[in-house]
């Protein structure tokens, strides 16, 4: 691999990581299909261990992600543990408020946590995380859930350049974070508006110009939907094709009555900076 030293020394830290946290020979990760617990799956192979996947099912998880990480996972010949889990039936994830992923995550990993013990459990928690607001994150840490690639102070930057030299598929895949975040904090969506996003969510990523845009459906107010963009996921002229878009959501959603758009410099943290 063309890596710089520094990279070069991080890998060989996760291996040891990973290592460390193998139960003879097994890895066990906490595995949504998303860029880093594929990632994390993928090099552990790669290091000489087996891997271990549980993923998550739920309204919250849209039904073509878990399609999606299935696959990736049988490509890289395994086969997760299917989970079961529904937040809306918890009383503690609905009342939380702005604690409301601590408290899903809580919920989440001390489910995952009872199937793979006595094994430790991984997720895919890297350092890049640990330099903004994850309120998911403190219940990580009560649990001793271990974070291999934030242990290894590896960034998703240098995950996509790793993935990258090591012929990983897709190292640019986008972030598709839980379907709760689409909705304020204190809202609570019944599962058909759940159905509802994945659904407008999926029309966008297979469009013509949705496939390269970085996005998210959210519903922060009573008027609606709005399709939030990520600014450097566009091109320089993006409004005739945005115009398109919202077009042909029209056609597809005759419902929506159009969907507002807005552009921001980052999807992450959306309703962590509102009022």
């Amino acid at each position: 691999m063309t890596l710089s030293k520094e990279l070069s020394e991080k890998a060989a830290k996760l291996t040891g990581i990973l290592q460390d946290a193998s139960r003879d020979g097994v890895v066990s990760i906490a595995y949504s299909g998303g860029l880093d617990s594929r990632f994390l799956a993928f090099y552990a192979l790669k290091s000489g261990l087996k891997a271990q996947l549980i993923h998550v099912t739920g309204p919250h998880i849209a039904a073509d992600e878990t399609e999606q990480a299935l696959a990736a996972a049988r490509a890289m010949g395994l086969e997760p543990m299917l989970v079961a889990i529904n937040p809306l039936e918890d009383p503690a994830i609905v009342q939380a408020g702005k604690n409301r992923c601590y408290e899903c995550k809580k919920k989440i990993f001390s489910t995952l946590l009872e199937r793979v013990a006595p094994s430790p459990l991984c997720d895919g928690t890297n350092a890049s995380d640990q330099k903004v607001f994850r309120p998911g994150r403190k219940a990580l840490e009560e649990l001793s859930i271990r974070s291999p690639l934030a242990q290894a102070n590896i960034t998703k930057d240098e995950i996509r350049k790793l993935g990258r030299e090591m012929d990983f598929p897709d190292p640019d895949q986008a972030a598709r974070p839980c379907l709760l975040t689409r909705f304020p904090y204190g809202v609570v969506p019944s599962e058909q508006m759940l159905r509802a996003i994945a659904k407008i969510e999926r029309f966008i990523a297979l469009h013509p110009f949705g496939r390269t845009l970085r996005f998210r459906v959210r519903v922060p107010d009573s008027d609606g939907p709005q399709l939030h963009v990520e600014r450097s996921s566009l091109p320089e002229r993006p409004f005739e094709q945005l115009s398109r878009l919202q077009h042909d959501l029209r056609d597809e959603f005759p419902n929506l009555l159009g969907m507002p758009v807005e552009i921001f410099d980052t999807l992450s943290g959306y309703y962590d900076t509102r009022p």
